[in-house]
Formats: C-alpha cells, sequence, structure tokens
C-alpha cells in the first residue's frame, strides 16, 4: 500500500471501525430548502457524529457537528442551516474503500454490518455526495463500474476483527 492508501485506511479505521449509526443527517439551506449535496453527518447512537465533505477529489472528515465546530466552512456560504435525518441503524463491521487505480482519489465507501443485511453506500462525485441504503456487493460493483470504468478501480475491505485487504481490482 502505498501512503495514501495507509491514511485514508487510517482515516476510515479511526472514524468508522466499530461505531453504531443511527442516523445520516443531511443539511439543507434554510432559505430555499435545498439539500446541501455536498456533506453529510453520520449520527452515531452515542450522539457523536462523523461528518463528510467533499469539494475536489478527496472527502473530508470531522468528528463535530455543524453547529458546534464548523470544520467545513458552511456557515460562511448559508445564513442558516437544517439538520433532516434518515434513520439508519447498524454497527459497522465491514468497511469497503474504492480507489481510483490512476489517481490518489478516493471514489466510494461501503459500511455495513456484519451480514450485510444493513448497508450504506457513499459514493463520491468531485463536487457531490451520493449516498444509498442498502446496497448489496454487487449492486456498488455495478455502480462502481458504472461510473469509473474509464479509470478503473481497487478495493480494499476491511472486516471486524481483520485487516485491510486488497480484494479486487478493475481495470479501465
Amino acid at each position: 500500500m502505498n501512503n495514501y492508501i495507509l491514511s485514508i485506511t487510517k482515516k476510515f479505521d479511526y472514524f468508522f471501525r466499530d461505531k453504531e449509526i443511527s442516523n445520516i443527517i443531511y443539511l439543507h439551506d434554510e432559505e430555499d430548502n435545498e439539500r446541501l449535496d455536498h456533506v453529510i453527518f453520520l449520527e452515531q447512537n452515542n450522539g457523536d457524529v462523523i461528518g463528510i465533505f467533499i469539494r475536489g477529489m478527496n472527502p473530508l472528515l470531522s468528528p463535530n457537528r455543524i453547529f458546534d465546530l464548523d470544520d467545513f466552512n458552511l456557515l460562511a456560504s448559508y445564513d442558516g442551516l437544517i439538520e433532516r435525518k434518515d434513520n439508519i441503524l447498524f454497527k459497522v463491521e465491514h468497511l469497503c474503500l474504492f480507489v481510483s487505480a490512476k489517481y490518489n482519489e478516493l471514489l466510494g465507501v461501503y459500511l455495513s454490518n456484519a451480514d450485510d443485511s444493513t448497508s450504506l453506500f457513499i459514493l463520491f462525485l468531485h463536487d457531490q455526495i451520493d449516498v444509498k441504503k442498502g446496497c448489496n456487493k454487487s449492486d456498488i460493483t455495478e455502480i462502481i463500474t458504472d461510473k469509473y470504468l474509464n479509470n478503473g478501480y481497487i478495493t480494499y475491505e476491511k472486516k471486524s476483527g481483520g485487516g485491510w485487504k486488497e480484494i479486487k481490482m478493475e481495470d479501465g
């Protein structure tokens, strides 16, 4: 693994490994009620959050709520923000990171419980985050291949109690 891969696997271990997710929090502009498609927060059972923000090729992660410490500087662009929650309850015991084969770019993240019965797939599209609930592995492969077939991708997988493994490479 190169330094970039080591860095993102450490970040995702730190923020997601064995965390119990209870809600996806979407932010909406108070003025026009439009959803901000470049940021989400995953709320944990204990009330903590994991913020995910994308502008460019790689997401930024934060442990802070938007109104506690605005790590993503969203309040500089919006007068008011509204949180909307979408319930999903699971413990993250399986993680997959989808990384570009040609660039140091994180394409997507798959988070699920041990038996993959409850899952989230978070797809990064440069300035947009697309979240899909309840995807299985074949759905994810189809989505990733459809979006990134030209450049190819590498998958890194970690199951609870194990280490990160490179499991698949799709050539572009």
